[in-house]
């Protein structure tokens, strides 16, 4: 229990779990801890005629049917001899099955030990972040939720409804700031502002976050403006390197320049234990990625309290 507890509290520490794997290669991989549901070998995976690539098929467990995504097959490594394992996760609403060649262990890491992939590597890779571990060796964090949206063909657009309108009587100089460690989140965020005609500025992480965000308030203090005026919202990722977005969220809801701005936490892990730690360190709303109808309606809906006068 109290191995559990520590877990828990780990909201706002800025530290995190992970668990490591192996996909056939030397390379030591890592996945969030509270993304995992279960760890099992990988037996009666049943075939799926015309699966999408990478998808070797299906379990059932405890009567419900999970896709089995290969992961081992999708980072370009050959099938191990030993029978595979399986990480059975849960993020962004849907439980999946990801096929492996073995488990290791997990570590606790602080997220000031992550960070992001070579300037090079950048838009390049489908990782998130790097870290060294206690024993010297690199462990690759990978972007699963864009390695799920590869493998679906949905790693282009986010899908917006045809009906919507943009609302022309907002201002048109408020803007909307968000932070993400995945470009394929980020990209799908831009796209939601854009069709709101709504401007925008980004971070990668959680620290280079904070930086740009006290640029724009000692920007906005030196003109005797208020932050909130231009920038109303602030939507940030729980899981990103140097900074994770639960301890950005205490950061700007401690800081009086940011009073009145929404701040929304953006997150794939969307079960209520996350929504819980948000809001406990200030978050106005939780959003489940990757849902662009869910961030176009709570904006308006945000926007439309603020702006009703208008």
């Amino acid at each position: 229990m109290a191995s559990i507890d520590a877990r828990a509290n780990l909201a706002g520490t800025n530290m995190m779990e992970l668990l490591l794997f192996k996909v056939g290669s030397p390379e030591t991989y890592g996945i969030n801890v509270f993304k995992v549901k279960e760890v099992m070998r990988a037996v009666d995976i049943t075939g799926v005629p015309a699966s999408p690539s990478f998808v070797s098929g299906m379990v059932s467990l405890r009567g419900e049917l999970v896709s089995v995504i290969n992961l081992i097959s999708f980072c370009g490594y050959p099938q191990p001899e030993n029978p595979p394992v399986m990480i059975i996760t849960e993020f962004s609403r849907t439980t999946q099955a990801f096929l492996v060649e073995s488990v290791e262990t997990i570590v606790r890491i602080n997220w000031s030990d992550i960070y992001p992939p070579p300037p090079m590597l950048a838009g390049k890779t489908k990782l998130t972040g790097v870290t060294r571990l206690p024993d010297g060796r690199l462990a690759s964090i990978l972007d699963v939720e864009q390695v799920l949206h590869v493998i679906a063909g949905k790693d282009k657009v986010a899908y917006i409804p045809e009906t919507f309108v943009a609302d022309d009587a907002l201002p048109t100089d408020i803007k909307v700031f968000y932070a993400d460690d995945s470009a394929f989140a980020r990209a799908q965020l831009q796209k939601v502002l854009e069709t709101m005609k709504v401007g925008s500025d980004c971070a990668e992480n959680g620290v280079e976050a904070w930086g740009k965000l006290e640029q724009i308030a000692a920007a906005a203090e030196a003109s005797g403006e208020r932050v909130v005026d231009t920038w109303p919202v602030i939507i940030t990722d729980i899981e990103m390197p140097q900074m994770d977005g639960f301890k950005l969220t205490k950061l700007i809801k401690g800081d009086a320049r940011f009073a009145g701005v929404k701040v929304l936490v953006h997150s794939s892990m969307s079960g209520s234990s996350n929504k819980d730690k948000g809001l406990a360190m200030g978050a106005d709303g939780f959003l489940s990625k990757f849902n662009p109808d869910e961030v176009l309606a709570t904006l308006q809906a945000i926007f439309s309290e603020r702006y009703k006068s208008v």
